[in-house]
């Protein structure tokens, strides 16, 4: 990647390779009239579970090209598809621009300009030294998918909060007839209702622990009509409130 000529070359070089070094970790690139956008996917894990290494493994992406290019360049948008409401002004410090969270996907937006910056440390000659070695591993790195379950818990996370999370949206997306996913899924030993269920009484678990979170944003995130649903839902999930499950999670934090 820093042997590459621009940046542009340098992150079409990390989207090929970067299975190398992490399996669970796609990259596409797609070219708009205004620049570039950088999408990062998860392979054969749930989203939900990694957030933290979603922020750290961006900011690490950005960090890498400013010392690649000896500049302080900032993207044009920043998208996560978790959602967060602390530190906001801290995300946007560091990036230099607006970052979304609770957005459809997890993405860095460049401008043009931007991408066609020349790097401080290409090398054409170790670049094509490289890439037949590179090419290889890729190729032995090239794992299968992983459970269908994790592919349809981070499509639902995605949907979720846009009240889409339906089997049909689902299946379209992972290129699938309803009939098959159902059928996938059990024989993994679960049901779309199921993963539903238990994805949003794990995501509502982990909201309800920041604070900063109303009721009713956990309910617009998690999909429901509104706060009253949410809290019958999750009552009946769990058997106790919202409520009484933050004042539960704000002690464990005292502890």
């Amino acid at each position: 990647m820093s042997a590459a000529k621009n940046l542009g070359e340098a992150l079409a070089l990390f989207a090929r390779y970067c299975r190398i070094v992490n399996e669970a970790v796609r990259l596409k690139l797609a070219r708009q009239p205004e620049g570039v956008v950088v999408e990062f996917n998860f392979v054969g894990i749930s989203r939900h579970r990694v957030r933290q290494n979603t922020e750290f493994g961006i900011a690490v992406v950005l960090k890498a090209l400013r010392d690649i290019t000896g500049r302080d360049i900032r993207p044009t948008r920043v998208a996560c598809a978790h959602a967060r409401s602390a530190d906001l002004l801290e995300f946007e410090r560091f990036y230099g621009c607006p970052v979304e969270f609770a957005a459809p996907s997890d993405q860095l937006e460049f401008s043009n300009e931007t991408f066609a910056l020349p790097l401080i440390t290409g090398d054409p000659i170790l670049l094509e030294t490289l890439r037949p070695f590179c090419d290889e591993a890729a190729t032995a790195r090239n794992t299968a998918i992983g459970s269908v379950r994790a592919s349809v818990e981070n499509e639902l996370q995605r949907l979720l909060p846009r009240g889409r999370a339906h089997v049909e949206t689902v299946a379209k997306a992972l290129g699938v007839s309803v009939r098959t996913l159902s059928r996938r899924l059990s024989a993994e030993g679960t049901t779309f209702a199921e993963v539903v269920d238990q994805l949003r009484r794990s995501l509502a678990l982990e909201y309800l622990k920041d604070s900063n979170f109303t009721t009713a944003q956990i309910a617009w995130l998690l999909g429901y009509e509104g706060s009253t649903s949410f809290n019958h839902a999750f009552k009946r999930s769990t058997g106790r409130s919202p409520s009484a499950a933050r004042a539960d999670a704000g002690d464990s934090r005292l502890r």
